[in-house]
């Protein structure tokens, strides 16, 4: 055997495409392999991103086409599955009513590519000419590119205009003829005594978890078993993440029932991983030595020496190949470059945080333009440690909340969130941190955007992943009992829409909630909390310690007030030009200003306050019209020097709107500007830019 020591990565790529060449030399045979391969009672493969899914798929494929099976593969394409999402929607928006569309279709869909393939091989081509599905089998080949587009027109093409959900799904096994396609199908294999693989992989690409994206994959899991029950010649094995598979089974009541027991779940023990090790070694460096144990000694110092040394190796993993092919390949690079063959620790830490620092890098570049200041915010809550309780994050949050120089972006994105709580569920949907499972001590990971559907307990316990320790200088003196074997996740970082939907729906709601404030004294309180809130967003880092009523005692109550602490932009020019060090907000909960509402702001208009103030009210104009607001405005201005500002809820609307892009957070500051400068050049001198009145048509 060829030595591959010259290779960049010695042991092989972590990547299974990639990585043919070691897998066709060092392949491990490990238990659950065997099971796939020897047995056909286990269907589902679950497993971590690293486990070895692609590289089952890989040998799999290979020693079953050896066997003269015919071997079938489906890994769809994140576009292609897009596209099957919006029609798979036409079927119905739960997920029993989309598991059941695409269970009879996934039947079908399948017939017709074996039945496709039996006919592109010229020794089984005579046998589909001579069946019954030559014709839906044409039919099929030329309706798409791949499968996958062919299983989106097919559905497509059995929905009638008008036709209810119900009837949609009821009709399409008998517009399909599934049963009649599946039975002589397999017929034909029975007669050719020939068998059928069908290995599924890649059911993460294009994936959402929603209950659209679970039924998808929840009827694929259906359809694929009721081939498995109903025929004797057609097998299929399906590899799904973990996240997928626990986002079905709570979204599945059947699911237990039904399907679990067909469930493999991949798990790699420390003697399987050793193994592993060895053979690779053998590959990579041509070494002879039977013994596994002399070969690891062989490249490893004293130090590393036996399984105890290998297993201060593992430490630095999540117990997935992938982590050790990744840091063995790091340490022997390292260890080369000062002309070593052999391994010490410090080629494994160096390794070890140069990975954490890679995966902590990609977090970070992934999620800044949806989540600003995920760096400042993962790096309050890494410095509690490894292992932190619900009440240690929020008060990790809650003093960098409160730090002077925290960015104005990453104060407005955790105020929107909600608050500290809400940031640490957000950081939980990105696989940040994780959630111990009271009944079993494992710690749960997500990273599909999702934030947690219930909330935290409030003596829950948190995790920060492993994976970002040495990238944050988290120190684990063993005294946390994390269990890296029982750490149920997904590493790689894939950005999710839900974390900027998560956004965008408090700013929605934030927006729908002013509808439902009606005008007048009844609401009057409500509006003013609103207003309150709204000022909290779109002046964060500008306006501090912002009040509602601060003295609702006096003869002079003001609505809101904040001290004014900007360094730059527009609300350092009405502290500087008016000497507004406290900012005054009256709030009017209805629509029209006149010379009694500005009078009253400007009596509030004294010391601190300086000569500016605005006035909020519930105007569908901003604009100010002359013979009402506008001269109340000019009057205050010239004979005062008050600067009073009328804003309207509608162009607080706007403002917060704007704020659904993280990038935007300056908009309000450009849009005040603008507001204040018409105020100057234009309402001063008595112009008016509102719309003229529209006039009444007159009968001739």
């Amino acid at each position: 055997m060829a030595s591959l020591e010259n290779r960049a990565n010695i042991l092989g790529d972590v990547r299974a495409e990639n990585d043919r060449q070691m897998l066709d030399q060092a392949f491990f045979e490990w238990q659950d392999y065997k099971i796939l391969f020897e047995a056909d009672d286990r269907f589902v493969v679950v497993g971590r991103r690293g486990t070895g899914k692609s590289a089952l798929t890989y040998r799999l494929q290979k020693e079953w086409r050896e066997k003269k099976y015919f071997v079938i593969v489906v890994a769809p394409d994140e576009e292609d599955v897009f596209g099957l999402r919006s029609v798979a929607a036409r079927f119905g928006t739960t997920v029993t009513r989309v598991r059941a569309a695409i269970k009879t279709a996934w039947r079908f869909a399948m017939s017709m590519e074996i039945a496709l393939q039996l006919h592109s091989y010229y020794k089984t081509q005579k046998a589909i000419n001579d069946s019954n599905v030559l014709l839906p089998m044409l039919k099929w080949q030329k309706s798409g590119a791949n499968f996958i587009s062919r299983l989106r027109v097919t559905l497509r093409a059995c929905l009638q205009p008008g036709e209810s959900m119900d009837d949609a799904v009821s009709e399409l096994a008998s517009r399909l003829d599934v049963n009649s396609v599946v039975a002589e199908v397999d017929g034909v294999l029975a007669r050719l005594n020939r068998k059928v693989m069908v290995i599924v992989d890649r059911l993460d690409e294009g994936y959402e978890s929603d209950d659209v994206g679970i039924g998808i994959v929840d009827g694929i899991i259906y359809g694929a078993d009721d081939l498995r029950n109903k025929t004797e010649n057609i097998k299929s094995v399906l590899f799904l993440r973990d996240n997928i598979f626990r986002a079905i089974q709570v979204a599945d009541q059947d699911f237990t029932r039904n399907v679990e027991g067909s469930v493999l779940r991949l798990h790699w023990d420390t003697q399987e991983l050793f193994y592993l090790v060895c053979k690779r070694l053998r590959a990579a460096f041509g070494i002879t030595i039977e013994s596994d144990i002399k070969l690891w000694n062989s490249i490893t110092s004293n130090e590393l020496h036996g399984r105890e040394g290998f297993r201060i190796c593992l430490n630095l993993t999540l117990y997935r190949p992938r982590d050790l092919i990744s840091l063995l390949n790091t340490a022997f690079h390292n260890a080369r470059k000062q002309d070593r063959r052999i391994l010490i620790p410090a080629d494994l830490q160096a390794s070890a945080t140069h990975i954490s620092s890679i995966r902590y890098d990609d977090l970070r570049k992934e999620y800044s333009s949806v989540f600003p200041g995920i760096g400042d915010v993962t790096k309050a809550v890494g410095h509690m440690g490894p292992k932190l309780t619900l009440q240690e994050g929020i008060g990790a949050l809650d003093a960098l909340a409160a730090s002077d120089d925290l960015n104005r972006d990453t104060d407005v994105h955790m105020k929107i969130l909600g608050g500290s709580e809400e940031v640490l569920k957000t950081l939980y949907g990105i696989g940040f941190i994780g959630v111990e499972d009271e009944s079993t001590g494992n710690y749960l990971f997500s990273h599909d955007g999702k934030k947690p559907e219930r909330l935290f307990a409030p003596n829950a316990r948190l995790l920060v992943h492993p994976c970002y320790w040495n990238a944050l200088g988290v120190q684990d003196d063993g005294s946390t009992g994390v269990n890296a074997q029982e750490i149920f996740d997904e590493y790689e970082i894939t950005i999710s829409s839900q974390v900027k939907e998560q956004r965008d729906l408090r700013i929605g709601r934030m927006i729908t909630e002013l509808g439902q404030i009606a005008t007048g004294l009844e609401d009057a309180a409500q509006f003013e909390d609103w207003c309150k809130r709204a000022i909290d967003l779109i002046a964060a880092r500008r306006l501090a310690n912002i009040q509602l009523k601060p003295n609702g005692n006096a003869t002079a109550r003001r609505d809101i007030v904040a001290t004014n602490n900007a360094t730059e932009g527009f609300w350092r020019r009405i502290r500087e030009d008016y000497g507004s060090r406290q900012v005054v907000f009256e709030v009017k909960n209805y629509e029209r200003l006149g010379i009694e509402e500005y009078r009253q702001a400007n009596s509030y208009l004294v010391n601190e306050y300086g000569r500016f103030a605005f006035i909020i009210c519930r105007d569908k104009q901003k604009e100010l019209s002359k013979g009402a607001d506008l001269d109340a405005f000019r009057e205050f201005y010239q004979l005062h020097k008050s600067m009073i500002v009328k804003v309207t809820a509608s162009f607080i609307v706007s403002l917060l709107s704007k704020l659904r892009s993280p990038q935007k957070y300056d908009a309000a500051d450009e849009q005040f500007e603008k507001h204040l400068d018409t105020h100057i050049r234009l309402y001063a001198s008595g112009q008016s830019d509102a719309p003229p009145p529209k006039r009444r048509r007159t009968k001739a």
